[in-house]
């Protein structure tokens, strides 16, 4: 509800038709049609009480043609609002006569109301149109400075994973140079998850999963330098998740398809990694499989990519499971899904 206000008030019918007619027809047709709406009104009115508070539908009529079509608008609707009136409602119908002496400090002093009605209108239109650029002056610096901080936290990702790298070059044994490599790789990692997550619109409080995900994918085969035998392709549904919940989903997805790749092939020996994201009724799953030698032929995932793969499901609102498949394995993150969102079906994307 708040959102819709918001949008209402910056609502400008000149705006929104200004590449189709002139300005002044718009403003003018835009007035006229207040206008009209206010006689529809007074004639409804004028069917249960005649001639009873034969001036108070113009304000609105006024009000509403400022507020959306300008001061302009405003004063066409003002005025011929004002004129049917005073020409049709008045005692002395169908005459611009006053049939009572009265009428005429009344007329006069319900047309000044209705000036300052209008001035008022304008007045706060513009601030509200000022609050409006302003607020997208400063969306527009903060993206502008994210887009920034993110550029820094890659070159920062980069200079550490070769700060890892030259280490590991002039090590002799082989259990601290995995050790260094499996560092340097996770690096390479959270940099290309960082980087797909703001490729999108940083200023909206969700994130669209499937280009999301497959961008992702994407970073992390490029990251992983995947031999050709392997093959990484990846299925996500349209949705909109929280960008906290995305980010988090993000990371299960990051080291489970790193331990995919690095634990369950031999050299040379070829394979396919398959990512899906689904939703499906009021839940959404995420499945992480290959068709490699299996948990009980290839090493153990590291405790530090188990302990991340926990911890961040746990942040994402779901459950993980991890079972063998015949041949290879299976990660497996499913949780209910927020109200916010909606999904559409897939198609399969080879990265």
């Amino acid at each position: 509800m708040q959102k819709t206000g918001y949008r209402l008030a910056e609502f400008d019918v000149v705006d929104a038709l200004s590449t189709r007619l002139p300005v002044a027809v718009i403003q003018f047709a835009f007035g006229l049609g207040c206008s009209g709406l206010m006689v529809v009104g007074r004639i409804v009115v004028d069917a249960l009480a005649p001639t009873a508070g034969p001036f108070a539908l113009i304000y609105p009529a006024t009000l509403i043609a400022t507020l959306f079509g300008r001061w302009p608008a405003g004063i066409i609707a003002a005025s011929s609002s004002f004129l049917w009136v005073w020409y049709f409602v008045l005692p002395g119908a169908w005459s611009f006569h006053f049939a009572k002496a009265s009428d005429v400090p009344r007329t006069l002093v319900n047309a000044v109301s209705v000036l300052i009605v209008l001035l008022l209108a304008e007045i706060f239109r513009r601030a509200v149109r000022n609050a409006v650029a302003e607020r997208d002056t400063e969306l527009k610096q903060t993206e502008l400075l994210l887009r920034e901080l993110d550029h820094r936290t890659n070159n920062n990702f980069t200079i550490v994973a070769s700060l890892l790298d030259l280490p590991k070059r002039r090590q002799t044994s082989p259990e601290a140079k995995a050790a260094l490599e499996a560092a340097a790789g996770r690096v390479h990692s959270f940099a290309a998850a960082n980087q797909a997550l703001y490729e999108g619109d940083l200023g909206s409080e969700t994130l669209a999963m499937a280009p999301y995900l497959t961008s992702l994918t994407s970073h992390i085969g490029s990251a992983l330098f995947l031999p050709d035998s392997v093959k990484l392709t990846i299925e996500a549904d349209e949705t909109q998740l929280p960008r906290d919940q995305a980010v988090s989903i993000g990371v299960v997805l990051n080291e489970a398809v790193t331990n995919a790749a690095k634990h369950a092939f031999a050299p040379d020996q070829p394979g396919s990694i398959e990512v899906q994201f689904r939703v499906e009724g009021d839940r959404w799953w995420l499945k992480v499989s290959d068709d490699g030698r299996g948990v009980s032929q290839k090493r153990a995932p590291s405790g530090l990519s188990s302990s991340l793969i926990d911890a961040f499901a746990a942040r994402a609102g779901g459950r993980i499971e991890r079972s063998s498949l015949e041949p290879g394995t299976q990660v497996c993150l499913n949780g209910p899904l927020p109200l916010i969102s909606s999904s559409r079906p897939s198609k399969a994307v080879d990265v």
